[in-house]
C-alpha cells in the first residue's frame, strides 16, 4: 500500500477547543495515532502553530463554535479536506468562579452558549454527518466533575450537567446509525482554566499547592494532571478497543469524586 493509499485511508477527527490544553492534548495523541485531525479554535493562530507543528494530516480551522453556520462550516471544510469525518471531539469550553447570586445574565448566556449550545450544535452536525456517511464513527464530549456532582462553579457546573445528559440521549439515538457518544470528565488538569482558578486564589505557591490538594493524587503528588492524561482516555474511547462503550461518562479526576466527603479530619500532632 502507497503512503499516499495509508493517508487517505486514514481516519479522521475533529477537535473543537483543540489549539490548547485538553483539546491540543487530544490532537497530539490522535496525530502520533495516525489520525488526521481538524483543530478548531478560535484562536485562529494557535491553532495554525499547532497544525504547523503536527505537520502532514492536521488542519487549522478557525471557528466560533457557538454559532450554528460555523459549525456547519467546520464539518463541511474538514470533509472537503479530508473526504470523511470517523471522530468528533466537542472539547470547547469556558469557565468561570462566580457565585450564582453574583452572575449577570450576560455571563450565565455566555457559559450556557459556550459549554452547552456548542455541544448540541457540535453533536447535531457529527451525527448528521456519520449517519449520512452510512459507516458509523464516535464522539467524545468533554463533561467535567462539575456535571457529576455539586460545584461551587455555579452556572459551568449546571451546563456540565446537561452534557452529560446530552452524552446519554445522543448514545440511544446514535446507535441506530451506528455512532458511539461518550463522555469525560476531567478534574484539576494543568490547563488555561485551572491557571485562571490559581489567579483568582493569589496566583502564588499556596494558590497552586492548594488546588493540589483537592485531589487524592495530586496532592500525594504534588501536581495537576496532564493535557496528554486525558488524551489518552480520549483515544481509547475513539478507537475500536471502546466498541461495545456507548453512552458513559468517566472520570479522569486523580481521584476526587471517590473521596468520602464525611471523613474525619486528622487531628495534628506536635
Amino acid at each position: 500500500m502507497s503512503e499516499q493509499t495509508e493517508q487517505d485511508d486514514a481516519r479522521v477527527a475533529i477537535i473543537t477547543g483543540g489549539a490548547s490544553g485538553i483539546g491540543a492534548g487530544a490532537a497530539r495523541r490522535l496525530r502520533a495515532d495516525g489520525v488526521r485531525v481538524a483543530i478548531v479554535d478560535r484562536d485562529a493562530q494557535g491553532a495554525h502553530r499547532l497544525a504547523m507543528e503536527l505537520s502532514g494530516g492536521a488542519l487549522a480551522l478557525a471557528a466560533d463554535v457557538t454559532v450554528e453556520s460555523e459549525v456547519e462550516r467546520y464539518m463541511e471544510a474538514t470533509l472537503s479536506a479530508f473526504g470523511r469525518v470517523d471522530h468528533v471531539v466537542l472539547n470547547a469550553g469556558a469557565g468561570s468562579s462566580t457565585p450564582l447570586i453574583d452572575e449577570t445574565l450576560e455571563g450565565f448566556e455566555r457559559l450556557i452558549a459556550v459549554n452547552l449550545r456548542s455541544v448540541f450544535l457540535g453533536m447535531r452536525a457529527a451525527l448528521r454527518c456519520m449517519r449520512d456517511q452510512g459507516a458509523g464513527g464516535s464522539v467524545v464530549v468533554t463533561c467535567s466533575t462539575a456535571g457529576l456532582g455539586g460545584s461551587h462553579l455555579a452556572v459551568y457546573s449546571a451546563a456540565k450537567h446537561s452534557c452529560v445528559a446530552f452524552v446519554k440521549t445522543a448514545a440511544l439515538e446514535g446507535a441506530a446509525v451506528g455512532v458511539r457518544v461518550n463522555g469525560i470528565a476531567p478534574g484539576s488538569i494543568q490547563t488555561p482554566m485551572m491557571s485562571h482558578l490559581e489567579d483568582d486564589l493569589g496566583g502564588d505557591d499556596w494558590a497552586r499547592e492548594a488546588l493540589w490538594a483537592t485531589t487524592p493524587l495530586g496532592r500525594h503528588q504534588q501536581r495537576y494532571g496532564t493535557a496528554a492524561e486525558v488524551a489518552a482516555l480520549i483515544a481509547f474511547l475513539l478507537g475500536d478497543q471502546s466498541s461495545w462503550i456507548t453512552g458513559a461518562v468517566i472520570p479522569v479526576d486523580g481521584g476526587v469524586l471517590a473521596m468520602d466527603p464525611y471523613r474525619l479530619p486528622e487531628r495534628a500532632t506536635a
